[in-house]
């Protein structure tokens, strides 16, 4: 009798077996899928606040701030530059390896927009070669994905020989040396893009 119960219970799990198996590397097969880097990233140095508007902003990606049929896109335009006037330099720093262009331009943005960071032509050189992530750009009815480095060199420093620079350039605090550095390094990517 204690012969058949042993061998009820190993038919039981080698049926039972293959069962979970398959089971468990469906599991893992759907996990892995839709797996975001983002859900692993170490928020820690990162205040709530900050938190929460960077996942709204990761969402609705960035805008020059005119939407579609001329829409106003005041308020990505306003969560982003509150982002950038509110979030630390060492908040910033650390979202700069974020694994989503949006929230990495953003970073990049805001520290170019800080006056007392003093690293600017270095941050702008990571920037122009971090391209592993794009950003989702919208300006009026059309929207696109740029690298990082294009958004930072043509829409925040607006010093891209190839596109008409606006009456006034913003003043980083880049001296024309820096500028010269900056587009070159910009236009060795973009050669190697095309």
């Amino acid at each position: 009798m204690m012969k058949h119960r042993n061998n009820s219970k190993q038919s039981r799990f080698s049926i039972l077996f293959p069962v979970l198996t398959i089971i468990g590397v469906g599991i893992i097969a759907m996990l892995s899928s839709g797996y975001e880097k983002s859900w692993t990233y170490n928020w820690n140095g990162i205040r709530q606040e900050i938190k929460d508007s960077l996942q709204v902003a990761e969402l609705r990606g960035i805008t020059s701030g005119v939407g579609g049929m001329g829409i106003s896109s005041k308020k990505e335009v306003d969560r982003r530059r509150w982002i950038m006037k509110n979030a630390t330099e060492s908040e910033l720093l650390k979202l700069t390896e974020y694994p989503n262009g949006i929230v990495k331009g953003i970073a990049y943005e805001g520290l170019l927009r800080k006056k007392g960071f003093s690293n600017k032509t270095e941050l702008t050189l990571k920037a122009i070669r971090d391209t592993t992530y794009q950003i989702d750009y919208q300006s009026g009815c059309l929207g696109w994905n740029m690298n990082i480095g294009e958004y930072i060199v043509q829409n925040v420093l607006l010093i891209d020989d190839e596109i008409p620079p606006p009456e006034r350039l913003p003043d980083f605090g880049l001296t024309e040396i820096d500028k010269e550095k900056i587009l070159t390094e910009f236009r060795k990517l973009q050669v190697k893009k095309e």
